[in-house]
């Protein structure tokens, strides 16, 4: 197996490394993904058909960079998204008498921490539809999402936050 192992690295290594060069934006990450591959070509090795070897190879690491591109896109997207909060609640921000001040400051923290509190996709969808006013065909692409899971992600999201703000505000006056 050890032998298979070293000669399918020997003839596929470039390939495979090549490949994820083409699909990532740094080496380091290329070579993460080529070396991932490898651990699960050996794990796998003993299951995989000789004439499927190069097509399994080339898959996995297509699909491991597929998966790292999503990965940065989404932690990309969030911090969009909490930069985006931040600018919106500001945007809010009366700069005038300090109670009020304090009142909005307090209001704006506690929509901050409700929406941050969301989980996802209905976090993503809250900043993407209310914040943002990015339209729901661009949300269905940028989420992997069909039109009308945009649509029912989002009303159920908006419903989750408004009760969630609602039982803060409970709290306060109780």
């Amino acid at each position: 197996m050890r032998r298979r192992f070293e000669t399918l690295v020997d003839r596929h290594g470039g390939r495979l490394l090549q490949l994820a060069r083409m699909m990532l934006p740094s080496v380091h990450e290329a070579e993460d993904v080529v070396q991932d591959t490898l651990i699960k070509l050996w794990d796998e090795l003993p299951r995989l058909k000789k004439d499927a070897e190069l097509g399994w190879l080339l898959t996995c690491t297509r699909n491991a960079c597929l998966d790292r591109i999503r990965r940065d896109q989404r932690q990309a997207g969030l911090r969009r998204q909490v930069q985006a909060v931040d600018r919106e609640l500001e945007r809010h921000v009366d700069h005038g008498d300090p109670d009020t001040l304090s009142q909005q400051g307090e209001r704006a923290r506690e929509l901050h921490r409700a929406i941050a509190s969301l989980p996802e996709p209905g976090r993503s969808l809250i900043v993407l539809r209310d914040i943002q006013d990015v339209d729901v065909s661009t949300v269905a692409t940028t989420l992997d999402l069909t039109e009308n899971q945009v649509k029912v992600y989002t009303f159920r999201a908006r419903r989750a936050l408004r009760r969630q703000l609602e039982e803060t505000c409970h709290e306060q006056v109780a």
